[in-house]
């Protein structure tokens, strides 16, 4: 029983520095994102008023920050994810579906190691969302 509890504690380690990880990456990615973003305003105050901008320019501009929230908000997403996993190892809760309260497969959470939910729970939640109609 030791073994297998000191096995679990090393696997749970392991998550717990694959979602440091992770959360590193995401964060230096919202860094470059704000720095993108900063740019593309800097840029478009220095083009002059929107008057004298070619409404194709316009549009093009309008896509790139449309994009550039998108993936701004995708990144802050994942991140919320990650820190609740990472409060999930803290308490204890880790690696247990929300839904059902059964344990998640570790094969599933080796590949996403912030997974709320077990496949046949995430599977239920996907299709109630696009029968609503939710993002």
């Amino acid at each position: 029983m030791t073994h297998d509890t000191n096995e679990n504690q090393q696997w749970l380690a392991r998550q717990r520095e694959r979602l440091l990880e992770r959360r590193a990456q995401l964060l230096h990615q919202v860094r470059e994102q704000h720095e993108v973003a900063a740019d593309q305003a800097e840029s478009q105050a220095d083009e002059g008023a929107a008057l004298s901008t070619h409404p194709a320019d316009a549009a093009s501009d309008l896509a790139e920050a449309e994009i550039s929230v998108t993936v701004g908000l995708t990144l802050q997403e994942e991140l919320h994810e990650i820190d609740m996993a990472l409060e999930r190892l803290d308490n204890g809760s880790y690696g247990i579906c929300i839904d059902c309260g059964k344990p998640i497969s570790r094969e599933r959470l080796e590949a996403i190691p912030w997974a709320l939910r077990c496949i046949a729970c995430q599977e239920q939640w996907e299709a109630r969302r696009e029968v609503h109609g939710a993002r």
